[in-house]
């Protein structure tokens, strides 16, 4: 193997190891190594404050194109949804639960698709509130 391959490779080998690191917070069924979650800090009324990982799994590849496209939109739609949340709720599983289907539906409102086509789960990577 001649020094010009070699270099080659090791640019090649750089530049997908610097792309896997950048892979935005979404997962389609296509398998591959776990995507980094959106992590968001949110004030609860006057005296607590939830903290969350959040992965929006999508039903197909093209879709977790459009999330990247509106992830700036989908924060602030989140955030926005969460400040009117009361604590007691998010502490149940049943409130965690109806969060989980209203950030499916408001990732898909925003990127104009449904379950089928974009988003079908929200996974929470962690869910802290204090």
């Amino acid at each position: 193997m001649n020094v010009v391959s070699k270099i080659v490779k090791a640019l090649a080998a750089s530049v997908l190891l610097a792309l896997s690191l950048s892979m935005p917070a979404y997962a389609s069924d296509g398998g591959g190594a776990a995507p980094e979650p959106m992590v968001f800090t949110v004030n609860l009324g006057k005296e607590n404050y939830l903290q969350f990982g959040l992965i929006l799994e999508t039903a197909v590849p093209e879709a977790a194109a459009a999330i990247a496209a509106h992830k700036p939109k989908i924060q602030h739609e989140i955030i926005l949804l969460l400040s009117g949340k009361e604590v007691a709720k998010l502490r149940t599983l049943e409130g965690k639960k109806e969060l989980i289907d209203e950030l499916v539906e408001l990732a898909n409102g925003v990127i104009r698709e449904n379950e089928k086509t974009g988003v079908k789960e929200a996974l929470f990577t962690r869910f802290l509130i204090q």
